[in-house]
């Protein structure tokens, strides 16, 4: 009896101990803060994030990777054979597995299960998707558990590598303009794979940045970590194998061209590899075993398979639809007013500016962000649809925005960029607020800003898309004004943050410390 007592004593014990702690409870706070601004919005059912939810609906409900059943609700499919598939990265939607499984048991006690119709020419993509609310709620929670989460742990490893280089009230309020002030926000409000390939990159420079670099590999674990990280980040999103690649390169760079007395043996260069290598094998073999059942061969992914003659098309070009970037495709994706990143948040230019200086002072991890945006950046400005659809900013550039708030630490040094960090960084958490609240699936012509998202802002049509929804219309807000409670959570919340973060910077007495005289 003394020992069933006991343990649960110590995990009290452990846990109270936590939260006593000021920055145990800064981020468990700032967490909650994320997340809150995140689950405030239902995502829409349009055809990436729902072919994402047919494959894990289907693994759950019936056992397959085939989504058969679910074919005629999107128009992001492959086939193979007599079966479909969907053509995305598997690794989101076997994430939202466990969140699904428990919605599923949940909904058949209930009686009910996700059901839609469609509208559209059969045998074609759907031209329109209703869902009941099963189906919604069933898209929210498999968002909720991906890229909502992936929001958290992008805000919380960031605010840990710029607390590094920065004041703690710098770092944190850094670290949130960074992901509410960029696409990352947005896009951590949906099924969408962006933000989770996102946060494991950035997973992988904290963890590098801890112990796990090549120089400096004190922790096989760490860099253990930072392998499966790197291989998870390319089962999200594909793209990401560029950057991952680059981030590679660059430490093992910095490694070989540091102080002679630093440099790494060959023999240490190699045993980081393989640990790296070996990290890496877990989820490898998890998205080969995939591609193998599905497409027949481990290399071989859904988009070899597509069966839309536009996007058939497409893909035949190039590498899978890669040729030699465009100028017209590079200017599109960072000032154009259709797609472009500096235009719907030129918080994000600053950003870049101070990872540009950063790296030029040899700081190994904005080198490595500079190394993936650029790289990155070239491989979109190269893709045959490099504006990515219908999309309200330059999602296939997601994955390495989180690595650009690694430049505040040289923006916040000088008076003056600071000023404009805070214009700017206002100015891009309004426009990202405002594209979380329209919906993200914009049209493929016109302003991004003028035509669609101020537009529809402004005359208070929110979330009109099937599916698409936020919590103040959920609890009968009326519609113009149902971003007031999310507005309240976000000043409230930052307020408590503030003054949680203070703490920090506020000194300890020594237990028996005399009182100061004054």
């Amino acid at each position: 009896m003394q020992q069933t007592l006991t343990l649960p004593l110590r995990w009290r014990d452990s846990l109270t101990g936590a939260l006593e702690h000021p920055l145990h409870r800064l981020r468990i706070g700032y967490a909650a803060w994320l997340f809150g601004v995140f689950c405030y919005f239902l995502p829409a059912a349009t055809w990436n994030p729902v072919s994402r939810f047919d494959l894990t609906r289907s693994v759950v409900e019936r056992g397959t990777f085939s989504i058969d059943a679910y074919v005629d609700n999107t128009g992001d499919r492959a086939r193979r054979g007599d079966h479909w598939y969907t053509d995305k990265a598997p690794l989101v939607s076997l994430l939202a597995l466990p969140a699904y499984q428990a919605y599923h048991w949940m909904e058949r006690a209930r009686g009910k299960a996700p059901a839609y119709q469609v509208t559209g020419t059969p045998g074609q993509p759907p031209t329109r998707l209703v869902v009941n609310r099963s189906f919604q709620r069933a898209l929210y929670v498999c968002s909720l558990a991906t890229a909502g989460l992936a929001g958290v742990g992008i805000g919380l490893a960031l605010f840990e590598l710029l607390r590094r280089r920065m004041s703690a009230v710098a770092a944190l309020a850094g670290s949130a303009v960074a992901v509410l002030g960029t696409p990352l926000f947005p896009y951590a409000t949906s099924f969408y794979g962006h933000t989770v390939a996102a946060a494991f990159l950035i997973a992988t420079v904290l963890l590098l940045e801890s112990g796990a670099a090549p120089a400096h590999a004190s922790s096989r674990w760490a860099t253990v970590g930072a392998g499966a990280c790197l291989a998870a980040s390319v089962g999200c999103e594909y793209l990401s194998a560029v950057p991952a690649a680059m981030m590679v390169l660059v430490y093992l760079g910095s490694a070989l061209r540091g102080p002679a007395a630093e440099r790494p043996s060959p023999a240490a260069l190699l045993r980081w590899l393989l640990l790296l290598g070996a990290g890496a094998l877990g989820p490898a073999l998890v998205i080969g075993a995939y591609h193998w059942v599905c497409f027949g061969a481990p290399w071989r992914t859904g988009y070899s398979f597509v069966v839309d003659p536009k996007f058939a098309a497409g893909h035949a070009t190039g590498l899978l639809g890669i040729r030699l970037p465009s100028l017209d495709a590079l200017w599109g994706l960072t000032f154009g007013r259709l797609r472009g990143l500096f235009y719907v948040s030129p918080f994000a230019l600053l950003l870049l500016l101070g990872v540009c200086i950063r790296a030029r002072a040899r700081d190994r991890a904005a080198l490595a962000a500079l190394a993936g945006f650029v790289a990155l950046l070239l491989v979109n400005g190269s893709y045959y649809m490099w504006w990515g659809g219908a999309a309200a900013a330059p999602r296939h550039l997601v994955p390495v925005l989180g690595l650009l708030g690694l430049g505040l630490p040289w923006l916040w040094q000088r008076r003056w960029l600071r000023v404009a960090c805070v214009v700017l960084g206002a100015l891009a958490v309004f426009n990202m607020l405002a594209i979380s609240a329209v919906g993200l699936e914009a049209p493929e012509h016109g302003d991004v800003l003028l035509d669609f998202v101020y537009a529809r802002l402004f005359s208070g049509k929110l979330a009109l898309l099937t599916g698409a929804s936020n919590l103040g219309l959920e609890f009968g807000v009326v519609r113009g004004g149902s971003l007031g409670p999310l507005l309240v959570w976000l000043l409230v919340g930052a307020h408590i943050l503030l003054r949680q973060v203070r703490e920090l910077q506020t000194p300890v007495p020594l237990p028996g410390a005399l009182p100061d005289p004054a």
